[in-house]
């Protein structure tokens, strides 16, 4: 039988900083006195504290600023780091039991289950760019979808026009070299096992400056 496997990816793709704050404490409070773990309960004191951490910089975001901002992701990057390490250490431990692993509050990979057509990219968001020729765009991120297809076009579209695409992983993206003074029609696809293409709605940008 083939050992499970701890998950161990705790970046912002699988977790925002409160799920990852939470995480953590979950993990703490199953490691804390675990006895398939004995050898980790000081580990698990030094989860809580990364994570209440981070959670003290989560409740003044609101009233924060870069400097605060930047501690913040210090503090984020300090617990996933710690949770990875710790993730390994598990799997190392419990020898790919599941049973075991569960009991320690990390997740498990689970054996990916074919994925039919993805749902339509919804919420799909155009802004100017900070550069001169760009714009910022973001939209809701779909299930299963291993990365996203944006494609853009000058508006008005005409029977000749061609349009650009470009793929990224995360559920934002900023196009540049663009024409200033020209509106373009936006489209956003995920990409997934399925090759088909279910994309959103025309967005049309404002002016790009």
């Amino acid at each position: 039988m083939a050992k499970i496997k701890v998950s161990v990816d705790f970046s912002m793709h699988n977790y925002s900083d409160k799920e990852l704050a939470i995480q953590g404490q979950t993990v703490s409070e199953n490691l804390t006195d675990n006895l398939n773990f004995p050898t980790l309960k000081e580990t698990a004191t030094a989860i809580k504290t990364a994570s209440d951490i981070l959670y003290g910089y989560l409740a003044n975001m609101a009233t924060g600023n870069k400097q605060l901002t930047a501690e913040k992701n210090v503090a984020r990057l300090n617990l996933e780091n710690l949770l990875g390490a710790t993730a390994l250490k598990v799997q190392d431990i419990s020898g790919g039991d599941e049973v075991k692993i569960l009991s320690s509050g990390f997740e498990i990979n689970r054996k990916p289950a074919p994925v039919g057509e993805l749902d339509q990219v919804m919420n799909v968001k155009v802004k100017l760019g900070k550069t001169s020729g760009s714009l910022d765009i973001s939209w809701d991120v779909v299930n299963h979808a291993y990365s996203y297809e944006i494609r853009f076009i000058k508006n008005p579209k005409t029977d000749t026009s061609v349009y650009t695409s470009v793929t990224c992983t995360k559920h934002k993206v900023t196009i540049e070299n663009l024409s200033p003074g020209q509106t373009y029609i936006i489209q956003v696809a995920g990409v997934g096992s399925n090759p088909k293409r279910v994309w959103s709605v025309e967005v049309i940008s404002c002016y790009v400056s």
